[in-house]
């Protein structure tokens, strides 16, 4: 038993005679132990660099959506930072690319007939959608909301009959100074194309 114990011992005093520690680990290790801060000061001045912001506002967007018993109408502005590339150094170019390609929105405006009282079967008709539009078109004229990027996209969707409300105020006097802003206009309704067969329509 006692042979045994000295063999181990021997054992364990020859592996540490073989393993070799350089002096550099050893200063390192002891200048980290009396100053932990220089263990650390490549990742703290990596974080001590301010990521300065430049927001640009690029466009602002309209999205319409006509449904069968409301009217949603929401704008909002896309938003982008000049400096995103200098402050996320660490990205790749794909994602650098991708940032650019789906830049961030933010919403200004969002109302539905139901804001301005319309209450039941009354919010798919076409008086409240009128109303609604021409009062999204009052807000936007007098917080002059288009004046930062000077376009306007609209985005379409739904067959309700708040579309040609919506239409009807854009191109009356409730469109003034909203027209000449409008860069783009696209209608992304969903379509239903194949697939299974619908429900039968319903006949009184």
């Amino acid at each position: 038993m006692f042979n045994t114990f000295i063999q181990s011992t021997r054992n364990t005093v020859r592996l540490f005679s073989t393993t070799s520690v350089s002096k550099n680990t050893i200063t390192t290790f002891g200048d980290a132990a009396k100053n932990p801060s220089k263990l650390n000061k490549t990742s703290k001045s990596a974080s001590s660099v301010k990521k300065i912001k430049d927001i640009q506002t690029i466009k602002n967007v309209l999205h319409c959506n006509f449904k069968k018993n409301n009217t949603f109408l929401t704008l909002t502005k896309v938003q982008m930072d000049k400096n995103h590339s200098i402050n996320n150094p660490q990205l790749s170019f794909n994602e650098k690319v991708l940032y650019y390609l789906t830049l961030p929105q933010k919403i200004t405006i969002s109302q539905s007939t139901g804001y301005l009282g319309f209450r039941k079967a009354q919010r798919g008709e076409y008086e409240a959608s009128f109303q609604l539009s021409s009062n999204i078109f009052k807000s936007i004229n007098e917080k002059r909301l288009l004046q930062d990027s000077g376009k306007l996209e609209i985005i379409v969707r739904g067959f309700g009959k708040g579309r040609k409300a919506f239409f009807d105020a854009l191109k009356g006097k409730e469109g003034n100074g909203i027209r000449e802003y409008i860069s783009r206009l696209s209608d992304l309704t969903p379509i239903a194309f194949g697939g299974n067969r619908g429900p039968a329509r319903r006949r009184i």
